[in-house]
């Protein structure tokens, strides 16, 4: 589990990073970022922030003496909100198939793998190990 946290940590934050540095290049290569209108250079580098916010929330509750409930209640906002608002704009009918699919993997699947992940870390006792 501690290697697919730390990749989803450092997609995020190489996401945001992106996001900050180069906005119209993330909304140029970013599947179905043309889809949601014209690109926001404000708006992309706003949740950039976010998305670098959150891997350092994921980096915080990975630590034993930094596993702090602010940051699983500030990732589960974001990512699960996020989440959310992808799921509800499916049943919407916003999105194909295909978007359908895609942004599950990438968006769904990830945030509920971090907030069962952070919810666990944040209910237990600091852990001496390895295997945390």
């Amino acid at each position: 589990m501690r290697l697919v946290i730390s990749f989803i940590s450092i997609f995020y934050l190489a996401n945001g990073l992106l996001m900050l540095a180069a906005p119209l290049t993330w909304y140029d290569i970013t599947p179905g970022a043309d889809h949601t209108g014209p690109a926001n250079i404000h708006f992309i580098r706003d949740i950039g922030l976010a998305f670098i916010a959150a891997s350092a929330a994921i980096i915080a509750v990975a630590q034993p003496a930094l596993r702090l409930r602010p940051a699983f209640a500030a990732t589960s906002v974001f990512v699960g909100g996020h989440a959310i608002l992808h799921m509800i704009e499916f049943l919407d009918g916003h999105f194909g198939f295909f978007e359908i699919i895609r942004d599950t993997a990438l968006i769904v699947v990830p945030a509920l793998i971090v907030i069962t992940w952070m919810a666990g870390k944040t209910r237990q006792p600091a852990e001496s190990g390895a295997n945390r």
